[in-house]
């Protein structure tokens, strides 16, 4: 699996970011591009996303697994990694599996475990997928005609503009999803579960930070506990403004945590 990456700078500490569910690098050029003016920062697309290749497969193991062939590869030594979302959680299960392959860890908005509004989260994501799913792609001649399509099902404008980032035209102007939308729609429930379990009497010591937004519901009281637990070198950021898409919505107190985080 040759994962494909956008490279930022070429001194410094390695980083390597992980995008979200439906995300790809090119979300987070902005981030990757403050973040490489005092280090070298990897921006990888994971499998079925982006330009990396698609594949049957879609769990954590395969993930982390892409990842350290990523890391052997590239020859990166000992990178920084942050992971939002469904990377924060590859992120974490990485940092058990491999602990000797990274040096710190960023884990934006997402427990890794299972949490209490479980059940929430995933019906949130299956009506995404629903809407990407109801799109009729031979219908589409311009992307607004897909934006349409999808305001039928989800009202967020900032929601519907960043799943349409992933649409794109083809040379004989068909348009496609760059995501493998039917394997994520047949894995969506493995995918929002955490990638770490509860009950295992286990330890993670890389320094970690937790950066969780004060909207959003992906981080709750009762996760904090379990994080406390497993993660002994921890830091927790609440970024009072910010929902789900942190770095997005509050870019620079995102960045100046990370930077702080990584510095120290």
């Amino acid at each position: 699996m040759q994962l494909f990456f956008r490279k930022f700078g070429n001194r410094g500490n390695s980083i390597i970011i992980l995008h979200g569910l439906y995300g790809c690098s090119d979300n987070w050029a902005s981030v990757a591009k403050s973040l490489s003016q005092t280090n070298r920062v990897f921006a990888a697309d994971l499998r079925n996303h982006g330009r990396s290749p698609h594949s049957n497969e879609h769990s954590y193991e395969a993930m982390c697994n892409d990842l350290i062939e990523f890391i052997k590869y590239h020859k990166i030594d000992k990178p920084a990694i942050i992971g939002h979302s469904m990377g924060g959680r590859c992120a974490a299960l990485f940092a058990k599996q491999f602990p000797d392959s990274l040096s710190k860890i960023i884990i934006a908005d997402i427990s890794p475990f299972d949490c209490e509004n479980q059940a929430e989260i995933t019906e949130f994501h299956k009506n995404i997928l629903a809407a990407l799913t109801s799109v009729d792609l031979n219908e589409i001649h311009l992307r607004h005609d897909a934006a349409v399509q999808i305001s039928k099902k989800i009202n967020d404008v900032n929601l519907q503009n960043f799943l349409l980032k992933n649409l794109y035209r083809t040379p004989n102007g068909n348009f496609l999803w760059r995501f493998n939308l039917p394997v994520l729609l047949n894995n969506v429930n493995d995918i929002i579960c955490g990638s770490l379990k509860k009950n295992e009497n286990f330890k993670i010591e890389i320094p970690a930070l937790f950066i969780a937004g004060g909207k959003s519901n992906h981080i709750v009281r009762s996760d904090i506990e379990n994080i406390m637990n497993v993660f002994s070198d921890l830091k927790i950021e609440v970024i009072a403004e910010a929902g789900h898409w942190i770095h997005a919505e509050q870019k620079e107190k995102f960045v100046n945590c990370i930077q702080k985080f990584i510095n120290k």
